[in-house]
């Protein structure tokens, strides 16, 4: 894991504040009290169901060997959402994977955790999870979780396996959204959940504050491609895509990573991009940038020796 958060300076703590206010008011962070009200459970195929309204969507797997869950939605729609999945599936939980440290992402921990659960994560994700999180873009600290409900099994490189009512692979894309994100993919239904690394309805977001950047989101999206067909139905946290739109997003990153190799190259501040719209052409299918254009740009800091090789023209 690196390092939790860069030198803080004035420049970034003003438009940091102010992306901060953008973020919200984009609705980007969900309100956790009304999503516990709100929980729909849609089914995909036989074993497998999508829970959404929960902060961020939850992938059920259920079968003769219990219940996995890959996420949990927040917190306070966690009592909500495992009775849900008991009242469905006549069992509870026994197997949870947390496809990053966001807390939209690991509201089951705790209660799951209490339960003895197996907790699946990247190792990093674990190390985020166990210590105190500062997000200067959010103006925000996130405390350490509980010994209890840290991920109990985790793993560094490439992809690992196992059988669970159906054969699932799990694997890491490094540095993307967060420096902990995974996969799952369950083959055999040609379904693959990829967390918040693929983002529908939004611009994607490069969460700096736990080592995210532009580079990481650009291999992640490549790798992801290389597990997709035509027909892979792909689940973010924030909806339900395909391979094209993971190309689409693709496109959209490398367009970005070209502009900001070239302005940081030139000595450019952060207000002459922003100003020089980097990502006009993009606007119009995917809404407001201001938060991805903060994050892409904060995130790329420690890698300016690198980004050049991430742009489109590469």
């Amino acid at each position: 894991m690196l390092e939790r958060f860069m030198p803080f300076t004035r420049r970034r703590f003003l438009h940091t504040t102010t992306l901060a206010s953008t973020a919200y008011s984009l609705g980007l962070f969900s309100n956790p009290t009304s999503a516990a009200d709100a929980l729909q459970w849609q089914d995909l195929s036989p074993g497998l169901a999508l829970i959404t309204g929960a902060g961020a969507n939850v992938l059920v797997i259920h079968g003769n060997d219990g219940v996995a869950l890959v996420d949990g939605g927040n917190s306070a729609s966690a009592v909500n959402l495992l009775a849900l999945v008991s009242s469905k599936t006549g069992k509870q939980a026994s197997l949870l994977f947390n496809s990053h440290c966001h807390r939209n992402q690991i509201g089951c921990n705790e209660l799951l955790g209490k339960q003895g659960a197996t907790i699946i994560a990247h190792e990093n994700t674990k190390l985020w999870l166990g210590t105190e999180i500062i997000s200067q873009w959010e103006k925000q600290v996130y405390p350490p979780l509980p010994a209890h409900a840290l991920p109990t099994k985790t793993f560094y490189y490439d992809s690992e396996q196992l059988t669970f009512n159906l054969p699932l692979t799990y694997g890491v894309l490094p540095q993307a959204h967060t420096d902990g994100d995974i996969y799952v993919q369950v083959p055999e239904r040609n379904l693959l959940f990829a967390g918040d690394v693929v983002s529908v309805g939004q611009y994607p977001l490069v969460d700096f504050a736990t080592a995210g950047w532009i580079g990481g989101m650009i291999n992640g999206l490549t790798q992801l491609l290389t597990l997709c067909d035509d027909k892979t139905q792909v689940i973010a946290s924030t909806g339900v895509t395909n391979k094209a739109h993971i190309a689409a997003q693709l496109e959209l990153c490398s367009a970005l990573a070209d502009k900001l190799g070239t302005h940081y190259y030139k000595g450019g501040s952060y207000a002459e991009f922003v100003a020089s719209k980097p990502t006009a052409e993009f606007d119009a299918a995917w809404g407001n940038p201001a938060l991805f254009i903060l994050t892409a740009y904060e995130g790329t800091l420690p890698h300016v020796t690198e980004i050049r090789r991430f742009g489109r023209r590469a």
